[in-house]
């Protein structure tokens, strides 16, 4: 439900800097309607519907950074994807203010089941293809290799009882890496973080949040869902043919990036309960995920 604007500070949530680059909100305009939208457990996302339509204010938080996100990085492959037809358009976004404007795409988004359905996986599929066929541009670099170390180093300076164990976990993803980087596979834009809620089915599937996203191997897109959602793996097969890798990705190659985002993913949830409370579903997500590693 959208906020009553003539409530005391529900405009300051979204500060005037801001408000001023939605279309419909220029020279102190005031919005129709403001409303916080779900989903997001670092970034503050809102919906600001104005006489010229309905949009999306994401405001970004510091710790995406420590986290692994690159902001510089999200906005070109969001505008890319959204020339590709797979993103919401992208109206505004000013890194150094720390936030971002998209039209806003009225759909409904995934939940976890549609993750053992194929007709779901098969869409999906089609829309990754689509992806990866359109054209890069220039961005930062993406190592995940030196994303994990950090990852890993960090932990094992707070925890010191947890070095063998990442230790271990650390050798297992450089022979991941290596295979898969033997592939020969090119490069190509990858969302990087398939979680159900940045799925939206409307007209078409639009994928949203890519503060992860980068080039790299399109297989990693793939392995990202597997990793995820463990009732997507039945079905692993049909994600490869709907993408278009089918033909050049090994059983073994896809186990193996899968479990870079398995370590990746449990990572994350760790570094992450380092610097604030999380919550029981959180807290339970990544020991589900340290069980899954183990395994």
């Amino acid at each position: 439900m959208a906020q009553d604007l003539s409530a005391p500070g529900a405009r300051a949530v979204i500060a005037p800097n801001v408000l001023a680059r939605i279309p419909g909100c220029e020279a102190g305009i005031k919005p129709d309607a403001i409303a916080a939208l779900p989903g997001g457990s670092v970034n503050s996302s809102f919906r600001v519907d104005t006489r010229r339509g309905s949009f999306v204010v994401r405001l970004n938080d510091a710790a995406g950074a420590v986290l692994g996100a690159d902001h510089g990085r999200e906005v070109q492959l969001h505008a890319a994807a959204a020339l590709a037809g797979v993103a919401p358009e992208l109206i505004h976004a000013d890194l150094a203010a720390g936030f971002m404007i998209m039209r806003y795409v009225a759909g409904a988004t995934w939940d976890a089941a549609d993750f053992a359905r194929p007709e779901r996986l098969r869409r999906l599929g089609a829309t990754l293809r689509t992806l990866h066929a359109s054209a890069a541009p220039a961005v930062a670099p993406f190592d995940p290799g030196a994303i994990l170390q950090g990852h890993a180093a960090h932990l094992i300076a707070a925890e010191p009882a947890e070095r063998a164990f990442l230790s271990g976990l650390m050798d297992k993803a450089d022979a991941a890496l290596a295979l898969c980087a033997s592939g020969g596979r090119q490069a190509a834009i990858v969302h990087n973080d398939l979680c159900h809620l940045n799925l939206i089915d409307a007209e078409r599937l639009y994928l949203i949040d890519w503060e992860y996203a980068a080039v790299a191997d399109p297989i990693f897109d793939v392995a990202c869902v597997l990793a995820y959602y463990p009732q997507a793996e039945p079905h692993a097969q049909l994600l490869l043919d709907a993408t278009g890798l089918a033909g050049c990705v090994s059983t073994a190659e896809l186990h193996r990036a899968r479990f870079l985002f398995l370590l990746l993913s449990f990572l994350w949830y760790r570094r992450r309960r380092l610097t604030r409370e999380v919550s029981a579903a959180e807290l339970a997500g990544e020991r589900a995920l340290r069980q899954r590693l183990s395994e």
